[in-house]
């Protein structure tokens, strides 16, 4: 009996022998040539691993699960049925030198993946992970969609009542600093403005398409606490705010004169 027991005791002790001088290679390994535009990633966890792509923005692909095997050191992943890889450690204890890459149709046999401290990873947690994000993304888009179309329904019904206040109009500098700034209001295209340098109208300094709303008390521009309200003067060839903190007015071009002019469109918004 005794004779059992130490017989035992010797193949327990050479089991754990042999399991220490085994190579674990569990972890991640990252490949990321110059001519590649994602990386590729080994990711190992016991006896099987898995290859995906990883954009570098939390949008990964995977390629699929392949069975673990180690063999004299090196470790061995089956590509397919008829392909197998083959990689062994790096000099850096760390790393992973590929020794036929070109099973994966890539360029060079010698690649080295370099050692990723933060595998290996839940690959499957990942992909819910992002399917998550996906669905929720495209939610929020279809969301805007169609807050983007209620908006320009809106736009368009207030658009019908724009006639009173239809042509280009010149914003009536009070200072020196201030831009050239033109404002279109017609009922096809809405209202949009411009503004430019004055000495030279070839440098924009902006463009915008505002929220605009046609009130009883007159024509409201703008969202929210940046909204201002503008009246027509008795001859309507004037437009005033009402609520600006300081004197702002707009005098309506010539429709037979064309505001690309740059003298008549300086002429108009004034050289204080």
């Amino acid at each position: 009996m005794r004779t059992f027991f130490k017989l035992v005791a010797v193949a327990v002790a050479g089991a754990v022998l042999a399991a220490c001088g085994s190579e674990d290679f569990t972890g991640a390994y990252r490949l990321k040539d110059s001519d590649m535009k994602v990386a590729i990633v080994l990711n190992i966890h016991g006896d099987e691993a898995e290859l995906f792509a990883d954009d570098g923005k939390g949008g990964i692909k995977s390629f699929g699960k392949m069975k673990v095997l180690v063999k004299d050191g090196k470790l061995l992943l089956d590509v397919n049925g008829s392909k197998r890889l083959a990689m062994k450690r790096n000099v850096d204890e760390q790393s992973l030198d590929c020794l036929n890459c070109k099973v994966m149709s890539l360029k060079k046999d010698d690649l080295v993946w370099e050692y990723d401290p933060k595998g290996p990873y839940d690959v499957d947690q990942m992909l819910k992970e992002q399917a998550r994000k996906n669905e929720e993304a495209l939610n929020a888009g279809l969301e805007k969609m169609q807050q983007e179309a209620m908006e320009q329904g809106r736009r368009d019904a207030q658009a019908l009542k724009l006639t009173p206040y239809e042509g280009d109009w010149v914003y009536q500098r009070t200072t020196k600093q201030d831009p050239l700034t033109i404002m279109t209001i017609w009922r096809k295209s809405q209202i949009k403005s411009w503004s430019f340098n004055f000495e030279n109208m070839d440098y924009r300094l902006g463009h915008e398409v505002p929220r605009f709303e046609v009130t009883d008390a007159g024509l409201k521009v703008g969202d929210g606490p940046q909204a201002h309200l503008y009246t027509l003067s008795a001859d309507t060839k004037i437009l005033t705010c009402m609520d600006c903190a300081k004197s702002e007015h707009w005098a309506k071009a010539d429709p037979k004169k064309d505001l690309s002019d740059r003298h008549y469109a300086r002429q108009m918004a004034g050289n204080p």
